[in-house]
């Protein structure tokens, strides 16, 4: 065998070595491992076993809420919003509380407990404990509730329609103008005692800063009452629309105004272009004949050299930054014969 290929065979047999032994070496390490595993997980579940069967106190809390309370009924002192209780039972049970669905809110109907005559209504200790019972486990145990029984107070109120007053600042973006504001429903209705409704003429709502409105937005706002009155509904819907600003002008006559019997005023030019500005959504609604523009002859006689002003006497509502291109125009007084 030549010197190389004895070389080659002597490399072959190292790695084939090396590889074995690396083999052995992983499978006794693995094999260790696993067993190692084996036995970790083998006794944490013997010891989460031992630690759930073992009997825990802990305090839970549920949301409270009165339903079915009439329209006409305003509640002077409501219920506690919260019913905390604690608990006792195995590790499993307590784990079924703080993961399942077990608890859920509890709802008092008003009808059941109101004391039409007193204006109260009570719930006693064992119903509020059997609300809390039914949502349990037969092996648990009740250690505490509070509070321990639930009143509230209310009163008997008259009705009257009230109109909604939006409590708003609203600013909009460049060339931008606030075209609607819609608030449903307009008007509703409010509970109180005879005195409060007669000095009440409106309702407002919760003030609301809308900045730099582009297009529309759309708000739930609650509406804003003192205590011992109650609207339906008690919230509304407020819907804001913005509108561009457009740039317009049309070509109206000029009239004379305060001319004397016997006189003519004769203008150049006898029209004049009229600029303003306008929201997109209306703009096509403005006519010429919207606006007026005139020569006061009382003007002209006071100012015999120069030439006569113009006004602007009339244009339409919708349009602002109402001009003239030229606000003097020259004249010639006739006299009739």
């Amino acid at each position: 065998m030549s010197h190389s290929g004895w070389c080659q065979r002597m490399s072959f047999d190292i790695k084939a070595i090396y590889h074995h032994a690396k083999d052995i070496l992983f499978s006794i390490v693995n094999r260790e491992f696993l067993i190692f595993c084996f036995f970790l997980i083998l006794s944490s579940g013997f010891w989460l076993s031992m630690t759930l069967d073992e009997t825990y106190e802990r305090e839970f809390s549920v949301p409270v809420s009165l339903v079915n309370i009439p329209d006409n009924v305003i509640l002077n002192t409501e219920l506690d919003d919260t019913l905390s209780f604690t608990l006792s039972d195995k590790g499993f049970a307590m784990i079924g509380y703080m993961h399942g669905k077990r608890l859920h809110p509890v709802t008092v109907d008003f009808h059941t407990y109101a004391n039409r005559t007193k204006g109260k209504g009570v719930i006693p200790v064992t119903d509020v404990q059997n609300m809390v019972s039914r949502m349990l486990l037969s092996s648990t145990r009740i250690v505490s509730i509070s509070p321990d029984r639930m009143e509230y107070s209310f009163s008997y109120a008259t009705s009257k329609m009230m109109p909604v007053n939006l409590m708003a600042n609203v600013t909009t973006a460049k060339n931008r103008y606030l075209l609607t504001t819609i608030i449903t429903p307009d008007s509703v209705k409010v509970y109180a005692d005879k005195s409060m409704l007669r000095s009440t003429s409106g309702i407002p709502t919760d003030e609301i800063d809308v900045t730099e409105l582009k297009d529309s937005a759309e708000l739930v706002v609650p509406l804003k009452h003192a205590s011992g009155v109650k609207c339906i509904p008690d919230t509304v819907r407020v819907v804001l629309k913005a509108d561009a600003i457009v740039e317009r002008s049309v070509d109206v006559p000029i009239r004379t105004i305060n001319v004397p019997k016997g006189k003519s005023v004769s203008l150049l030019p006898d029209h004049i272009k009229v600029s303003y500005t306008i929201g997109a959504a209306v703009a096509d609604r403005v006519k010429a004949e919207q606006f007026r523009v005139a020569v006061n002859y009382n003007d002209i006689v006071a100012r015999p050299t120069e030439p006569c002003k113009l006004l602007i006497i009339g244009s339409p509502q919708q349009a602002g930054n109402v001009r003239l291109d030229d606000v003097k125009v020259t004249y010639l007084l006739e006299q009739k014969p």
